[in-house]
C-alpha cells in the first residue's frame, strides 16, 4: 500500500508538468513503469477493498499518463491520436503481443547473466512482460485465449523475477563478505 500511495503522488506530479521537450517524455515513462509493475505484482491481491482501489486510481493514472505522452507525440509529429480499439478486438491483439512477449522472455532467459551490471539482460523483458500484465488484466473477460497466454507471460515474469532477486543476493552476499578478491 505504501508503495502504491507513492506512485500515485509521483503520477499526480508528473501530470501537473508541462511536457516541452522530448526528453522530458522519459519522466512519464518511468512513472508508467513503477505502475505497471506495481500492478501486475499486485493483480492476486485485486479482492482486497483498500488494494483494489489503490489499483484502480494507479490504473487510472497510468492512462492519463500513457494520454499525455501520446497526445505530446502527436502534437510533435503533426499527426491525429490513434483510436482505441473495442475491448475485444484489443483482446484479440493481447493475444498475438503476448505470444511474441513469452517469445522474448524465453530467448531474455536463455542469456547467461552472472554478475549484477548484466541483470538488464534480464530487467527489460521482465519490465515489457509486467507492461503486458497490467494493461491486459481488465480484458481477460472479452477474450478466453487472453488468459491463457497471461498465465504464460506471468510464469516468465516470475522465473525473471526470481533470477535477478539471486543475482542480486549473490552480489550483495558477496558485497559484504567483502567483495570479490579480484576486485582487490
Amino acid at each position: 500500500m505504501a508503495d502504491g500511495q507513492l506512485f500515485v503522488k509521483n503520477a499526480e506530479e508528473e501530470m501537473d508538468r508541462k511536457i516541452l521537450r522530448e526528453d522530458q517524455l522519459y519522466f512519464i515513462d518511468n512513472q508508467v513503469e513503477a505502475i505497471d509493475t506495481f500492478l501486475a505484482d499486485t493483480e492476486d491481491l485485486n479482492s482486497h477493498g483498500d488494494v483494489k482501489a489503490l489499483r484502480d486510481q494507479l490504473r487510472g493514472l497510468k492512462q492519463k499518463l500513457e494520454k499525455k505522452s501520446i497526445e505530446f507525440l502527436a502534437q510533435q509529429e503533426g499527426g491525429d491520436l490513434p483510436e482505441d480499439l473495442p475491448p475485444a478486438e484489443m483482446a484479440e491483439a493481447m493475444v498475438a503481443y503476448g505470444k511474441d512477449f513469452i517469445e522474448m522472455a524465453d530467448e531474455a532467459l536463455k542469456t547467461k547473466v552472472k554478475a549484477v551490471d548484466q541483470v538488464a539482460a534480464w530487467e527489460d523483458p521482465l519490465a515489457t512482460l509486467n507492461s503486458f500484465l497490467a494493461d491486459s488484466e481488465t480484458l481477460v473477460a472479452h477474450h478466453a485465449p487472453l488468459k491463457k497466454v497471461r498465465d504464460e507471460v506471468r510464469a516468465r515474469k516470475m522465473e525473471l523475477q526470481k533470477r535477478i532477486q539471486d543475482v542480486v543476493q549473490a552480489w550483495r552476499a558477496s558485497d559484504l563478505a567483502g567483495g570479490d578478491e579480484e576486485d582487490e
